[in-house]
């Protein structure tokens, strides 16, 4: 006898494999070059099963980013327990988002605040984001990596407003998102360290 739940189990297995698909198209293709056509085709499966699965490719979009914010979550929360202090987590948080960045159409990001439900979603993530950010700075101020007496909460808004500066003004036409994320957050980095920071900073980078 088949165990209970097996279809069930079948039916999330297959919704995991349709958004880690669909993420990985929008990501590489740009998310209005991928139609849900070009998904059911990678994943051969019929359009008519992804439709009993996603309504329209607004909510597979969100389910995506989602379920992309609750894996990198999880990332976070391992890479805390690895690191030994504030440097080694923020070292490898960077280099987490490099790898994310090597094979990303730089339209991805910018169409995704075309999506109400995803900006909405983003915009309140970032809001958790800049309080973890915040906690994490006021103890590696604590603990003498990053300097005394700077706004750090004027620095998490400012590097928001710097990347919405690039994406709205499409640098990255110009020069590959990798590299501008790279001078972005090495001269933030270096401008808040202090000398026992920079030291690990420098032998880490």
């Amino acid at each position: 006898m088949p165990k209970t739940g097996t279809p069930n189990n079948s039916k999330q297995e297959l919704r995991l494999r349709i958004l880690e698909t669909a993420i990985g198209l929008f990501k590489v293709k740009g998310i209005k070059s991928v139609r849900m056509d070009d998904i059911a085709r990678q994943l051969s499966i019929s359009k008519r099963t992804l439709y009993e699965m996603y309504d329209n490719k607004e909510q597979l979009l969100y389910e995506g980013i989602v379920h992309e914010n609750e894996m990198t979550n999880k990332k976070l929360n391992d890479f805390r327990k690895q690191a030994h202090n504030e440097m080694e987590l923020v070292l490898m948080v960077l280099q987490m988002k490099l790898r994310e960045l090597e094979n990303v159409s730089p339209s991805f990001y910018s169409e995704l605040n075309k999506y109400k439900s995803v900006k909405a979603f983003l915009q309140e993530s970032f809001k958790e984001n800049r309080s973890q950010s915040l906690s994490f700075f006021t103890k590696g101020v604590e603990k003498g990596f990053f300097r005394e007496g700077l706004n750090y909460d004027i620095l998490v808004k400012m590097s928001d407003a710097q990347m919405n500066y690039v994406m709205q003004n499409r640098m990255y036409e110009h020069y590959p998102l990798k590299d501008i994320f790279v001078t972005l957050v090495n001269t933030q980095l270096r401008g808040i360290c202090t000398e026992k920071g920079l030291k690990i900073l420098e032998r880490k980078l």
